[in-house]
């Protein structure tokens, strides 16, 4: 106790002061450590935070459009930043973007931001995604064990300064504390940091700097996201207008296109839809160049905003739709489009100074529910019963025959992939001999369940579906494979306009008929009703088809023009009388004067005839006293596979 009070005040004073002193610093150390750490803490959040939302809207709208390869580049964009250890892009839970950096790893952190991002549909309020960023803690603490050093060095040297002068002990400590008060108080989202402090102690000023630097380093940190954000919303705004322009708008006439229409469609249950189809609209552009083309459209584009209809869309080349809303009965519907059609073709369209006259063909709807593929079948038919309006109607059935036309070119398609398109044939029987000097080779389609079916019910969809050219050289083929060894008979084989203008199937004929060595007993037969007299090909391809010995028969003769002269011009050898004639020539004296005439003609051209459809006896007697040469019918034999041929005919008949 004598101790005690023998201490000296200043001794007292030291100690007392050296006591608050630790108490003051290790106090300012932890809350300084504490308060620093989560400023620091916030901070590297909101800048992970910042990251992800200002990355977001741009991966939104490529990953809308689909641009796979733009959202790659943002990814690899965001890991530039040095703290970014991985980004995952996710879609309805499940990762579908991941990239991660090639270091330790999240294993190898003390500790990892997770920040995420929702990322929505451009313009709209559906979220399609998220986007997550795994932050690296390593900056972090960096500048934890750079600010708890520099608190460790301020605590030492205050600590030797007391020592050698602990009269400025307090003085040195009130600043010090003021600093502390005032970080205690600061936010980073709040107003801006005042420190203000009168001291010339270097370490004071040192924490004052770094602590006033890190603010201006936040704050302007905050400032560029703010700035990116404005701009990258600028060009989202921008990015979107140019997206429904090009979506929904015609480039050419500025009319709303048919992406434009259906979603109009789709918001009504009442309007007449009405296709404007401009007539033989490739003759203009022949005539006058595309350039011509476009400005017409363009001026018919203007015409049709005139009209009276509540819009006005393009669709294709020479397409375009009216819609005007509401219920429509056909008297109304047609009285409309009546005026809609003489408005366009009183319009005088011009091009420099030529005027070009336009004619359209419309055809519409005005069913409840109406759709575009009701006004185009409607179209459709107004060509092919070469009327200018036409109104749909469901009683036409055409989705049935449209169905019924898918369902053939499938059987088509599989019939040539599985080789069931096969060759039947049927007998031409020599009257003046009593024997079948030759068969004529029919296609045939087989269905899976073995039915046989006539070309009637498939060759025309075949035609129009480009199925056609393959059908004709498998038949080239397999007649001439099959009859090759048979050389006492012949086979003609038909051939359509559409052959002898492809010139890979004429090629393709000639090279078979010689491989088989079977031009002297083949017969082209060419249809008499398909003009082939104005195409000069079928001219060359008869030539050549002598040249090598094949001969050339016109069959359905009687149908069509019949027009005698290409008789002569084409060098026929054979004149096939059409059934129609044929069937009923036992009882018809009309059909009688007419064939006795076809044949009395081609006598004195040396062209032989040929009689088809002779179905019976009456028939096949008739048509001996007329003194054809050839009866072909199923009264001789029906069409039957070829692997049947040679079985000869009715044996009563011989």
């Amino acid at each position: 106790m004598q101790s005690e009070k023998g201490y000296s005040l200043s001794t007292k004073i030291i100690f007392y002061v050296l006591f608050v002193a630790l108490v003051v610093l290790v106090s300012m150390f932890l809350v300084f450590e504490h308060i620093g750490k989560k400023t620091l803490y916030e901070v590297e959040r909101e800048k992970a935070d910042l990251i992800a939302k200002m990355f977001a809207p741009q991966i939104g709208i490529n990953l809308y459009l689909g641009f796979n390869d733009k959202v790659d580049k943002a990814i690899k964009q965001i890991m530039t930043e040095r703290d970014i250890l991985a980004v995952y892009l996710k879609k309805n839970g499940e990762i579908i973007r991941k990239l991660k950096r090639h270091t330790t790893g999240l294993n190898g952190q003390a500790e990892t931001f997770q920040v995420q991002a929702p990322i929505y549909e451009p313009g709209g309020e559906k979220q399609i995604a998220v986007l997550q960023l795994h932050y690296s803690s390593l900056h972090y603490r960096e500048m934890v064990q750079k600010m708890t050093r520099l608190l460790l060095l301020f605590f030492s040297v205050a600590t030797l300064l007391f020592i050698a002068l602990a009269y400025q002990i307090r003085k040195r400590l009130m600043p010090l504390k003021k600093v502390a008060v005032a970080l205690a108080d600061y936010d980073v989202k709040g107003k801006e940091l005042v420190l203000d402090c009168d001291s010339d102690d270097k370490e004071i000023k040192l924490i004052i700097n770094a602590v006033e630097e890190m603010q201006e380093n936040v704050n302007a940190y905050a400032e560029l996201q703010e700035n990116m954000k404005q701009i990258l919303s600028k060009k989202v705004e921008e990015k979107t207008a140019q997206l429904w322009q090009q979506l929904y708008t015609d480039q050419l006439t500025d009319l709303p296109n048919r992406r434009a229409l259906m979603d109009d469609l789709s918001k009504q249950s009442e309007a007449l839809v009405a296709i404007v189809n401009i007539d033989d609209f490739t003759e203009i552009n022949d005539l006058y160049g595309h350039r011509a083309g476009d400005i017409i459209l363009k001026n018919f584009a203007d015409t049709l905003r005139e009209l009276d209809a509540n819009n006005a869309y393009r669709i294709s080349g020479d397409e375009f739709v009216l819609i005007k809303y509401g219920k429509f009965y056909p008297e109304e519907a047609k009285e409309f489009l009546k005026s809609v059609r003489s408005r366009i073709e009183r319009t005088h369209f011009y091009y420099e100074e030529n005027r070009v006259d336009i004619r359209v063909t419309i055809g519409a709807t005005i069913e409840e529910d109406p759709m575009i593929e009701q006004a185009d079948m409607a179209l459709k038919e107004a060509r092919k019963q070469r009327k200018p309006i036409m109104i749909f109607s469901s009683e036409w059935n055409l989705e049935t025959r449209y169905r019924d036309n898918i369902y053939w070119i499938r059987q088509i398609k599989s019939a040539l992939s599985h080789d069931r398109i096969v060759p039947y044939a049927q007998p031409l029987y020599d009257i003046e001999a009593k024997r079948i000097k030759g068969y004529e080779v029919l296609v045939r389609l087989i269905k899976e369940d073995g039915e046989v079916v006539s070309p009637f019910k498939f060759l025309p969809l075949a035609q129009k579906s480009h199925q056609y050219h393959f059908m004709t050289m498998r038949m080239i083929e397999e007649s001439c494979a099959f009859f090759k060894d048979k050389k006492d008979l012949t086979f003609s084989i038909n051939l359509s306009v559409e052959d002898i203008l492809n010139s890979e199937t004429v090629e393709y004929i000639k090279e078979r008929i010689i491989h088989h060595g079977v031009a002297h007993r083949v017969i082209f037969e060419l249809l008499e009703s398909e003009n082939i007299e104005i195409f000069p090909e079928v001219e060359r391809f008869v030539s050549e088809m002598k040249d090598l010995g094949c001969q050339i028969a016109i069959d359905d003769f009687g149908t069509g023009y019949s027009n005698f002269s290409y008789l002569i011009k084409l060098k026929a050898d054979y004149i096939k009388i059409d059934g129609s004639l044929i069937r009923n020539i036992h009882n018809d004296k009309n059909a009688q004067v007419i064939v006795e005439a076809i044949v009395d003609f081609a006598k004195k051209l040396g062209i032989r005839t040929v009689a088809e459809f002779v179905s019976n006896e009456m028939i096949y007697d008739r048509v001996c006293e007329l003194g054809i040469d050839v009866a072909q019918g199923y009264y001789i034999q029906e069409p039957a596979p070829l692997e049947e041929v040679g079985s000869g005919p009715k044996s009563d008949m011989v």
